[in-house]
């Protein structure tokens, strides 16, 4: 493929403008619920990530809306903005919302407001999952940021993330992309080769990849619920984290290490135990207790950091958890009614 052509495809590649935004969630603590919109042609196609969407504030009785929000390369500490609206590929990110190849193509405003606002559960737009399995391997941010991935045509790890201010809870426990992100990046680039390919494209090899991201995702909440290293990965991850720090905010004392990552083993642990239970729960009778817990656990959790932590790190890693304020990780509006039906991708 010489320059030219590749030139062309990756024009032809962009047919859309894609932002993303926030607005808060009521309550007394730090929340914030995400979303992202493509602007084609002078329409809005809304993916609104478990949740609902404000285009400005009030909108839809929302507050502190933040729409087009900054977005931000994938970095914890070295994080540099991207403006706030980015070229981007409209069935890739449809594609990644609905986590398959052959998503539906509309979903403009006045069709969430017209389906959702006359459904039995509200307004809030379960079937723009991403792939995630709410509360277990991701919330709204990781979604937001999964349909962020139609920015880029590869190297999906590299691509910007919408940063509220509560995305510094959810990073901890989720990351930028979700705890299962090969699996999307894997479903993301078969989305990619077909816009690229169109009719060309390998069918055989599409459904292949689209097998293998779905599987992928369920051997991973497997893992994730039944840890076979019995906490030892977790561990790991939690002192790598804490060791690519800047010198001037890493962690001097090996007691402390030791004691911020039994504090993650144990929230870790105990949100495994009711990730285990919750995802074979066909009612919603337990998801107040699922929800209460986990927020409660995640909060002693941070309290045991904010203890621990010398105060310039802690800042850094949680810049909005100021004394007596926590952030909320789980809302529990957003928890489908059905999990069995949700961790198989059924939102219909």
């Amino acid at each position: 493929m010489n320059a030219n052509t590749e030139a062309s495809d990756t024009a032809a590649y962009y047919d859309c403008t894609l932002k993303a935004g926030y607005y808060n969630l009521a309550g007394v603590d730090l929340a914030h619920h995400t979303y992202a919109v493509a602007e084609k042609n002078g329409v809005a196609h809304v993916m609104p990530c478990f949740g609902s969407f404000a285009l400005r504030e009030g909108d839809r009785g929302n507050t502190g809306v933040r729409y087009p929000a900054d977005l931000w390369s994938p970095s914890l500490i070295w994080s540099r903005n991207q403006g706030n609206a980015l070229a981007a590929n409209l069935s890739v990110a449809l594609g990644m919302a609905q986590f398959t190849l052959t998503p539906y193509l509309g979903w403009t405003v006045d069709e969430w407001d017209r389906h959702w606002r006359n459904s039995p559960i509200g307004e809030f737009g379960l079937a723009s999952w991403s792939g995630l399995l709410y509360g277990v391997t991701g919330v709204c941010h990781q979604a937001c940021n999964r349909i962020l991935f139609s920015t880029l045509q590869g190297g999906f790890i590299y691509s910007p993330v919408n940063w509220p201010p509560s995305l510094s809870a959810s990073y901890w426990v989720y990351g930028f992309y979700g705890t299962d992100a090969p699996a999307a990046m894997i479903l993301t680039a078969a989305l990619v080769v077909k816009a690229v390919a169109g009719e060309k494209a390998d069918q055989g090899e599409l459904l292949k990849a689209h097998e293998l991201a779905h599987n992928l995702r369920r051997h991973h909440v497997e893992r994730l619920i039944n840890d076979p290293t019995n906490g030892g990965a977790r561990a790991h991850e939690v002192r790598g984290l804490l060791e690519h720090l800047p010198d001037e905010l890493k962690i001097a004392d090996p007691a402390a290490v030791m004691k911020i990552i039994d504090l993650d083993r144990q929230f870790t642990t105990q949100k495994a135990a009711m990730d285990r239970r919750l995802i074979d729960t066909s009612t919603s009778s337990d998801h107040d207790e699922y929800a209460g817990r986990v927020n409660e656990g995640f909060r002693t959790m941070l309290d045991g950091f904010r203890n621990t932590m010398p105060p310039e790190t802690f800042q850094r890693l949680f810049p909005d958890a100021g004394e007596n304020r926590n952030y909320t990780l789980i809302d529990r509006r957003m928890m489908p009614a059905n999990y069995v039906r949700h961790r198989e991708g059924h939102h219909t």
